[in-house]
């Protein structure tokens, strides 16, 4: 019964050890925005005074207007809150806030988080539904090998970049969308292609950003179930909405549609040889409603990914035999109703770029918000940094279909 405590000075001396390298050593160049140096130091550390005699509402703010537009029906930026498992664990009704405004607004990105240890950063994100057997994994969804940090393997690397010794992890990475013209766009929910359960919450945290580029997309994925074309497609393809399956799966070669909501062509099936096995947790696929309930709220809601195969209907048409249409679209259709059903959803005036600064620590229910990295050709020959955390989700909060 002793070794608890002994564990706890263990983790403190080994925050205490990263810190000071952080601020002082070759680490401290990580934290930069816009070109300038953002040293991390225990002063840099907000005192959970901060929020002490204030709900979290107060400190929460619309998202920041971008070329005059905005969407203000989703996100919030949220200011002077600390994120530190010392703050969170003396706070359990911030802990409830935090949960019940992040299925609330769908998305939240928490500023000034620059002092967060990746422990600091699992504590969070085990606030939300998690597999306990998760803690030594973290699902990368296939898009491309990314580098685990050795001592804390739940806590992932994105991004552009050429770490020395960062948490004991050494190397380099040139990012994994490279060569896309900038309107190139690749929309998912994480993990949703080779995942089961696949990751409720995702949380990326900004290390170094470049001073142009590199934004994240998001969009509500509740707005674009109101916005769904339902008469179009059930006249089209014979398939409504509430009734579609979507077979995602990883093809170990595809061109992605400019758009980024589905494929052009694709071939093969990654995670069938064993040098993409690593990079793969279900090489066959998943099958996964398109219009689902969110079971915390109860929102109608969409969830997808660009990795599309098939759809199948599950609903009997009730149209004459002789105007009855297929009830599985194969790939070049199923890919072609995906397209239209997502395409009102994710126009631009519904659509926030998020401009990172270091210490912005984003965190989203991908049951509610669909997101897509950009074009690194915005910033060529800089780097990007963040940490990423997704961990599978308890079954029960699995995606089910909104219709039963």
């Amino acid at each position: 019964m002793r070794s608890a405590p002994k564990r706890e000075v263990k983790d403190e001396n080994k925050r205490e050890h990263w810190l000071t390298r952080l601020a002082g050593g070759t680490l401290g160049a990580f934290c930069m925005a816009n070109g300038s140096t953002h040293k991390v130091t225990k002063s840099n550390e907000m005192s959970s005074s901060t929020h002490a005699s204030a709900g979290l509402s107060d400190h929460l703010h619309s998202l920041p207007e971008d070329d005059g537009t905005r969407p203000s029906y989703f996100g919030r930026i949220v200011e002077d809150v600390d994120l530190s498992q010392a703050s969170l664990s003396a706070n359990s009704s911030l802990q409830r806030e935090i949960v019940d405004a992040l299925y609330e607004h769908g998305l939240l990105v928490f500023r000034n988080q620059a002092h967060l240890t990746p422990p600091d950063e699992v504590a969070f994100a085990k606030l939300f539904t998690h597999q306990p057997d998760d803690d030594d994994v973290s699902y990368t969804g296939g898009a491309g090998t990314q580098h685990r940090l050795p001592e804390f393997p739940s806590v992932a690397l994105v991004g552009s970049y050429d770490v020395r010794d960062y948490y004991g992890l050494s190397a380099s990475s040139p990012g994994v969308y490279n060569n896309w013209p900038l309107e190139q766009r690749a929309w998912h929910c994480d993990g949703l292609a080779d995942t089961h359960p696949p990751p409720d919450l995702t949380t990326m945290r900004c290390i170094k950003t470049p001073s142009q580029g590199g934004e994240t997309l998001f969009a509500s994925s509740v707005r674009a179930a109101e916005l769904l074309p339902t008469e179009l497609l059930v006249e089209e393809f014979g398939i409504h909405p509430e009734d579609a399956r979507v077979n995602y799966k990883l093809f170990s070669k595809y061109n992605i549609a400019l758009e980024g909501t589905h494929l052009e062509d694709a071939e093969g099936a990654k995670g069938e040889t064993s040098d993409g096995g690593r990079d793969v947790n279900l090489s066959g696929g998943t099958m996964v409603p398109l219009v689902i309930r969110e079971r915390r709220t109860g929102k109608r809601s969409l969830v997808g990914t660009y990795h599309v195969a098939s759809i199948i209907s599950n609903s009997g048409s009730s149209a004459p035999p002789t105007q009855q249409k297929p009830s599985c679209l194969g790939f070049r259709e199923a890919n072609a109703y995906l397209a239209k059903a997502w395409r009102p959803g994710l126009s631009d005036e519904n659509v926030y770029a998020h401009r990172w600064h270091a210490g912005d620590l984003a965190a989203w229910t991908n049951r509610l918000v669909i997101h897509t990295a950009t074009s690194t050709s915005a910033y060529e020959g800089q780097e990007r940094l963040h940490t990423r955390i997704r961990m599978r989700s308890q079954e029960e909060d699995a995606p089910v279909a909104w219709k039963k």
